[in-house]
């Protein structure tokens, strides 16, 4: 491609951003890298309009840096239920700790001092170090990996190592060029989020149509290429549901799990006979599989291990999987 068209691009996702660009709360004229990394922790896995109300709340129950890495891991996971993922929240903490301890509270400014952060991947980093200290480092996630795949005809799997490499050296080439590397980054973001969407984008008003490799080629709908991964795998999941004096049986799930600091139900082995059904079974998709759960009605001598026992009041302050937290309060 040429250099007027790498050009083009570039001045165009900038114009894009200063003329499109959403208002967002943690979009300042000064950003505060703090509020950054918690919006772009949030959003790796969660759309904006399903994030925001999540980051305001979390802001106000943590304005600070500090404030977070002093919170009890349970308020934080309650804050965080519904969002999924909950290693980020996890990670998003004991980064918290390292910046007070290694850092004195203080963001570091460097793309390599931001890798050192415990939950701060390539992606993360870039974004802080752009949108916060206007440094020349290029963000790649899933709406870059479309428009960079799309406007340059670029047919390497974005999910291979090749892929991987062959983006990022793309995106750090751009913004080299860039007027505003902060704008550039966040336009690229913003353009594959609003514009270049990945089903039915808007082409035919798309600044960048007329140079566009898929849209010149009819192969809009092929880009990304992406490797398929094997097939989803089901689980079942018999929840024990035991109620005395209005308190409920719950436990906190090991760190190892993928619901690790989470409260849920005991679970039993197989369904319980002659005991009510609840609700389920009930599908909870998670990436790479689904889980069919089942929620029974059980007493406490059908549990092998004593158990905890909490409150209504108590229960609002743990954090539980959606799918348990939505069944709790349907029975309260």
């Amino acid at each position: 491609m040429s250099t007027d068209a790498y050009n083009q691009f570039i001045i165009s996702i900038e114009e894009f951003f200063d003329s499109q660009k959403r208002d967002l709360p943690w979009r300042k004229a000064k950003p505060v890298p703090y509020e950054v990394w918690l919006s772009e922790i949030i959003l790796q896995q969660t759309r904006v309009a399903q994030g925001t109300p999540y980051y305001l709340k979390i802001l106000e129950a943590f304005p600070t840096i500090e404030d977070l890495a002093e919170a009890s891991e349970d308020k934080l996971l309650a804050l965080w239920t519904g969002l999924g993922y909950y290693s980020r929240a996890r990670n998003l903490q004991k980064g918290a700790r390292q910046i007070v301890a290694e850092y004195n509270g203080e963001m570091p400014q460097s793309y390599g001092d931001l890798l050192k952060i415990a939950g701060i991947g390539p992606y993360t980093a870039a974004a802080i170090s752009s949108i916060c200290f206007n440094q020349r480092k290029g963000v790649v996630d899933g709406n870059v990996y479309r428009v960079l795949s799309r406007y340059f005809g670029i047919q390497t799997p974005i999910n291979s190592t090749a892929g991987q490499k062959e983006f990022q050296q793309l995106a750090d080439s751009l913004i080299q060029e860039a007027t505003e590397p902060k704008n550039y980054n966040q336009g690229i973001m913003e353009f594959g989020a609003l514009q270049c969407t990945p089903k039915k984008p808007g082409c035919l008003l798309c600044p960048l149509s007329e140079v566009c490799h898929a849209y010149q080629n009819g192969t809009i709908d092929q880009l990304p290429v992406k490797i398929k991964k094997g097939k989803r795998t089901q689980e079942t999941i018999h929840f024990a549901v035991v109620k005395e004096n209005d308190r409920w049986a719950l436990y906190k799930r090991d760190h190892s799990s993928i619901w690790g600091g989470l409260y849920e139900f005991p679970r039993l082995a197989v369904a319980p006979k002659n005991a009510q059904l609840l609700q389920g079974p009930t599908i909870h998709k998670l990436s790479h599989k689904d889980l069919h759960c089942h929620f029974w009605e059980v007493g406490l001598d059908e549990l092998n291990e004593p158990q905890t026992f909490y409150s209504k009041a108590e229960l609002e302050q743990l954090g539980m999987p959606i799918i348990v937290s939505d069944f709790v309060k349907k029975q309260q």
